[in-house]
Parts: C-alpha cells; structure tokens; sequence
C-alpha cells in the first residue's frame, strides 16, 4: 500500500504543472518523432496517450509515468487534459521527488533520473503526522517569526518556535508558559522571569536566555530591517532608548535589562500601555548565537531564517519547499519531549481535494486545515471529525487617503483623491454585497461584521451599530444623490460632485481561492448599480506579495483608490497597533479628531477596564460615521481530524495557543491500530 506521503507528493507534481518547465521557447511543437521517455535508463511505456511538447514542457500522461514511479495516481486536478488524458510536465515530476532531469531535443529523448530505484518503498514511521493545508496560496519559506507575515508560513512557524509566555482563554497572559511576568505601572516597566525548574533549549542544544529575547526586539527595531512587530501591538516601540538605537545601532536598547544570569529581562518604556496587562509583548526570543557575523539587513532573506531555522518549540525544521515542511520531534522541548515522531505539513490546493471527491478517489489525512470555501466537503470524508473556532480575521475594504514617507513616519493627506470624500466611502460600503457572498463562496463560515472590532474580541465588540453589514443600495444612491454625484440620463455612470466629469475608482485586490473575478466582477456589477466605475488595478488581481509591496512602499503613487485586505488580530485589541502611523496600516489615515481617539488607548485613564470599554465603543463608532475603511467579514477556522488523532483540543487555558494545540503540539499522538 502506498504511503500518504507519496500521494502527497504527487500533488506537489500536479501544482507545479502551473510553472513553465522546460528552458524551450513557449509554443506548441508539433512532430511525427516520438518523445521517448526513460527512468533510470529503463523506457517508459505510454498507451493511449504520447508524450507532447507545449509551451516549452514535455508533457506526459499522468498515470503512467507516476505508475511508473510506483505511485499511485489519484490527483491530477490541476493537469492539462489532452484527448482526455491528464498530462503533467516531466521535469516537474523529476524535481518534486527527488530526482534530475534531461533533455536531449536532438533524439527527443527526455530522461529522468531518481536517487533511489523506482520500485522501492520508503520506510514506515508508525509516529509521522500528517497535517494538510488546503490553501491556494504557497509557503513563502520565511522561518523567522520577526519577519513572516502569512497565515501559513504562520502554522509552520508555530511548530517550530515558541513563546515564552502564554496566552489563555481570554487572550490575557497567564503564567503557564516558560517564564512569568509582573509589571509595575508606577516605575513603567515590564519584567518576565524564567520559572526557576525550566530549561529551555534551542534545537541545537545551546540554552535559550533573555538575551536571545533581547535580541529579536534588536532584529524587529533595527533600522536595516522591517518588521511588523515594530509598533503598540507588541509594544516594541515605546521602549526607553529605541528612537536612539534605530539611529546608531552600535548603542544598544537603553530600555532592555537582562540579568540574574540571563534568566530574567526588563523592559522600560516611556510610558506603559495598559493593555501590557492583556498580552501586548512581543516574548518570542531568537538565537542570538545563530545570526552572529550575519549583518541585520540580511537575516530576513538568510539561509538560516529560509531553510536552516533553530527554534526553540516542540518541532525541528528539517526540510521545507513552497509547498511542504518536514518536522521532526524536538526531544528536549521544555514541556516534554513531543509523542510524535513527526509532522509532513503539505500545502494542497482546494480543486485537488474537490476533484478528488467528485471521482471517488480516497483522501487520506490526520489533520487538514480547510478553507472556509470548501469546508462542506469535510462530512463526506471518511473517518473525519469537523472541529471549528472563531477566527481571529478581520476582511476588509481599504480605502488609500494619503502617503507615508517611511523613513519621516509623516503621513501626508492626497487631497486630490477622490476616496476623501466619506459620501463616497459610505456608498461604497452599502452597495457590496457582503451577506451573498459569505452564504454563496463560503457556504456561511464567513459571515458579514458591523463593526471594526471582531467576534474574537467579543468583550469589547459594540453592537449598537448595524455597519455596512446590510446591502442596501436605495441607501447609497440617496447618500451619493445628496453628494451631489450627478447621474445624468444615457450615462453608465456618476460624475464627480466637484469637477462634474467623469471619474473612475481604482481597486486593488490580490489573487488567491477567495478573491477571483468572479467575486470581482460581482461587486462592480453592484456599484455600477449606484452608478460608480470600479475598475481593477493595472485590470489584474496582483499577488499577495505584490500587493503588501505596493501598499506598504506606496508605489502605486496616489492611483488606488480601494483595497481589499485581511487582518489577523492579536490577542491585544489596542487599535494603535493595526491603524495607527505605521507602514503597514495601508490606509494611510489620520486627523485630530481620529489621532486623539487612538491616543486615549495609551493614556493613564485605560487602566480602568470601564472607562477603556467606552473608548472601544467611540472607535468603533467613528469608524461607522467616517468609512475609513469598511469592515466586511470575519469567519471561522476549519480542522478536520482524523479520528486516529489523539488530544487535539481548542482549550487554550493551559497552553495558550493562536490555533489549535500550538502549545500543546507535543501532546499529540496517534491512536495504534490493532
């Protein structure tokens, strides 16, 4: 019986048939010669359908080359189907297991070699977790939580690192992880303590101290790097001495104190912010000795932050690709050493699995993370239990306001953007249709939000607003009519209400399952409704990266208008941290009256919960009246376990995890089968 692994490997094959292979010129190549195809020297035998050249690749059919290989051939979703054959490049099936490939154009003779002979099994592992992402987007490869920023990369990176204090529950610090805290409000400092009867390891067996926590508030301020953790979420920018160490390095951080031997780390900060309490500290070290001699600027981009991590959590990086990571058990995890052997995290595009499906094949995992566009599929796997829990996102609409000179942090109003007018912006948010799409692409686990702060903060959400939750296009007409948006009879659309011509609003939005152009071309039907042109950026969805550089760099030089983007909120709810003066806060907003709201989380008074309640209340409230930017939706994550999986739980009280188990990952197991 072939292995899962190798099935998963398959799939890995049939994602790369989207990248063009061969180094052949990208046409179609037609000739009476056959291709001739040998593994190891042995020729490969094709039946109903040869091998063809396209686009440069030497395509092959599917199920006999993977035959072939010794696997079995049950995804081919994403192959190129040819007189009703799938057919997946040849070089792609080569490099994904292992092995090399050759092109000889003069015989046409393409030949693979594999490290291992084809017919050989890979050895068992009775303890190897399988855990499936099911995402149409790929690892980015960045093992360095300084620096990752993506969901995915995320999971891998909790695996592999860990926090030195926890997170329970109710998103408060508890003192459950490694070390333990106290803050004095008087003095403004912040002290964690490692427990006296912990020892925590890197994976390379050297001590984890506070100085490796210093450290990584070095690599998040320094002025080579950038990182989202600089700013009030992690309070990584109110320490004493930080404005002067971005300035010269060589000074240190005035404000950080490690001592008792490296066991215990002060943090003193110009003033502290109240939700320091909540779990506003950034307290995941970084192996200071494994970065030595490397220069700040690089480490994001480093070897040993891409492919040679050391963490210090239950799992060791031992291998990884855009579209898989390796873990082994890290057996001097200071909780225990883990009861897996280990983990084979693969990143598998949703059509595989709904294929798969539809033709019957079988679909083998211990655990997948679904997305919330194919969740419905998990009651018709086998052996499967559906667990799910509030997701911490918040979907967005972005509207651009202005510019930030990044190294001045001064934010600069564009007062020839259309996008200042809040008539504008508030019709934009009552004619998308957030409710359909929620119920018709995500089958319901999204749901439309009223409000800024989501269900996840639900202490603090304010229910006395409807928001833009209800579709309501009477009410964006009547709002752009009182604007004056003239819509003059025979004409598509409104002209502006100050130069009286026509205008169009440029949106950005990236590409991944969710974002297509079929959700696309659905709004802007609904705008055009209300009577506004809606036209996408350089009329193309952008990649995820592609669009995190032209919003945070603000290449796109005043021309967007709107853009759709995801927040993944943190356990500290201070809206400082996601919409305050910071690079990453794409909206590029700010005026008195907003800056003097976002000021009052900071401020003595925030220390009583009562009177902090109320200003989250005045924010989300100022939000709805002014549309910087328009909430849409939050949802759930999706896990289906395999029935096999032991002691995967949602408890958070104990080990405090952002998903499932993060802190609690060693204690999972699989049930022996007799």
């Amino acid at each position: 019986m072939k292995t899962f692994k190798k099935l998963l490997a398959a799939v890995l094959v049939l994602i790369l048939a989207l990248t063009p292979i061969m180094p052949a010129a990208a046409v179609s190549v037609v000739s009476d010669d056959p291709i001739i195809v040998m593994v190891n020297g042995e020729l490969v035998e094709f039946y109903d359908q040869l091998p063809v050249i396209i686009d440069g690749r030497v395509l092959v059919p599917a199920r006999d080359i993977l035959e072939k290989l010794g696997f079995e051939a049950h995804w081919n979703a994403l192959a190129q189907i040819i007189g009703g054959h799938a057919m997946i490049p040849l070089r792609a099936v080569a490099e994904a297991l292992g092995g090399t490939a050759e092109w000889d154009s003069i015989n046409r003779v393409a030949a693979i070699t594999m490290p291992l002979p084809v017919d050989e099994e890979p050895v068992e592992s009775g303890d190897i977790l399988y855990y499936v992402l099911i995402s149409g987007s790929f690892l980015e490869g960045i093992h360095n939580p300084v620096f990752s920023i993506f969901a995915d990369d995320g999971i891998v990176n909790d695996f592999i690192f860990t926090s030195l204090l926890n997170i329970g529950q109710n998103n408060h610090f508890n003192n459950y992880g490694a070390a333990w805290f106290e803050y004095d409000v008087d003095n403004t400092t912040f002290t964690m303590h490692f427990h006296e009867d912990t020892a925590m390891y890197w994976h390379d067996g050297v001590p984890v101290t506070m100085y490796d926590l210093e450290f990584a508030y070095e690599m998040i301020a320094h002025p080579d790097t950038f990182s989202q953790r600089f700013g009030p979420a992690n309070n990584t920018s109110n320490i004493l001495g930080i404005e002067e160490f971005r300035a010269d390095p060589s000074v240190g951080i005035s404000g950080i104190r490690v001592f008792n031997n490296g066991r215990s780390i002060e943090f003193s900060y110009e003033s502290i912010d109240p939700s320091i309490r909540i779990s506003a500290v950034w307290a995941t070290p970084m192996p200071r000795h494994h970065f030595e001699g490397i220069p700040m600027g690089d480490i994001e981009n480093h070897p040993n932050s891409r492919y040679n991590p050391i963490g210090n959590g239950a799992f060791m990086l031992v291998d990884s690709t855009e579209y898989s990571a390796f873990l082994l058990a890290n057996l001097d995890y200071w909780r225990g050493a883990p009861k897996l052997d280990g983990i084979d995290i693969q990143v598998v595009h949703p059509d595989l699995i709904t294929l798969s499906l539809a033709a019957g094949d079988p679909i083998f995992f211990d655990i997948a993370q679904f997305s919330v566009i194919n969740a419905w599929q998990i009651e018709y796997i086998p052996n499967t239990t559906a667990v799910m829990a509030l997701d911490r996102r918040l979907d967005f609409m972005g509207f651009r306001h202005g510019f930030r000179d990044n190294l001045t942090e001064v934010i600069t109003p564009n007062m020839d953007s259309y996008i200042n007018c809040v008539y504008l912006r508030r019709a934009l948010g009552y004619s998308r249709d957030n409710e359909t799409v929620a119920e018709s692409l995500f089958d319901g686990y999204r749901f439309p939000i009223t409000t800024t702060i989501v269900p996840w903060h639900g202490d603090i959400m304010y229910t006395g607003i409807e928001g833009f939750s209800i579709f309501d296009l009477d009410k964006a007409n009547a709002i752009l009519d009182e604007a004056g948006y003239e819509w003059i009879a025979g004409e598509p659309f409104r002209r502006h209400n100050v130069t009286g011509e026509p205008f169009e609003l440029v949106w950005l939005i990236a590409n991944n399952i969710v974002e297509n152009f079929e959700k696309v071309t659905f709004h802007q039907a609904n705008w055009a409704r209300v009577g506004l042109d809606v036209v996408l950026f350089e009329n193309r969805l952008v990649s995820l990266p592609e669009r995190t550089a032209i919003l945070t760099q603000d290449w796109d030089d005043g021309v967007i208008h709107i853009y759709d983007a995801t927040w993944l909120v943190g356990s500290n709810p201070n809206p400082n941290g996601l919409w305050g003066n910071f690079s990453h806060n794409s909206t590029r907003y700010t005026n008195p009256e907003f800056d003097a709201i976002l000021a009052n989380f900071d401020s003595a008074q925030a220390w009583d919960m009562d009177w902090l309640r109320e200003q989250f209340f005045e924010f989300q409230r100022y939000v709805y009246e002014q549309a910087p930017w328009i909430p849409l939706t939050s949802g759930y994550l999706i896990w289906a376990v395999n029935d096999r999986v032991q002691n995967f739980s949602l408890d958070r009280d104990e080990y405090g995890p952002r998903v499932p188990g993060a802190r609690g990952w060693h204690l999972w197991e699989l049930r022996r089968q007799p």
